[in-house]
């Protein structure tokens, strides 16, 4: 501690250097935090979209989850002819991700670009409708109306000179159907 008082003490002109190594070192771990910041704004809005986007899907079956609503449990069937078959949908996420992202589509992938830059892609996304039983034995372990989903999103980084890998994350999301009594 005491040697760098006096380095910042001397006024010949040999503290220069460490002045600017303290300097650019402060810089470095600026741009750092920073892109760690964009990431997580990224992630962020890619998992509140993707999730807004499940939560629509079970608002959409609700008018065929609420036909089969009976003692607290809720299912999507009808009834055809003398058995009751599953009525569900999943609906198009792609397409709603796209509007509320302004992706656009690139192979097997969406993608948003920022001018001729990549800003992020999603990719390998996947629904589940998870129907509640008709008839549950067992009333207290009823598995309710529930939409899983999971996505891939890359973002490349912008800090590193193109020499570090992108962040590629894999996002999983649920959305429950909760009746009101």
């Amino acid at each position: 501690m005491i040697n760098l008082t006096k380095a910042f003490s001397n006024k010949q002109g040999n503290s220069t250097p460490l002045i600017i190594a303290v300097v650019l070192s402060i810089i470095i771990l600026s741009c750092a935090a920073f892109e760690f910041m964009r990431l997580m704004v990224v992630a962020v809005g890619v998992r509140d979209a993707v999730q807004s986007a499940i939560i629509d899907v079970a608002t959409e079956n609700w008018d065929e989850v609420y036909n089969g609503l009976r003692e607290g449990y809720s299912g999507g069937y009808s009834l055809s002819g003398t058995t009751w078959e599953q009525d569900l949908t999943t609906g198009d996420i792609y397409d709603r991700l796209a509007d509320n992202l302004g992706l656009e589509q690139k192979g097997g992938s969406y993608v948003k670009y920022t001018g001729d830059v990549l800003e992020y892609e999603v990719s390998c996304l996947s629904i589940n409708v998870i129907n509640a039983p008709l008839a549950p034995s067992n009333p207290r372990s009823i598995n309710q109306f529930t939409v899983e989903g999971a996505v891939d999103v890359m973002v490349p980084l912008s800090f590193g000179w193109e020499h570090l890998p992108p962040m590629k994350i894999r996002m999983g999301l649920k959305a429950i159907y909760t009746p009101k009594f």
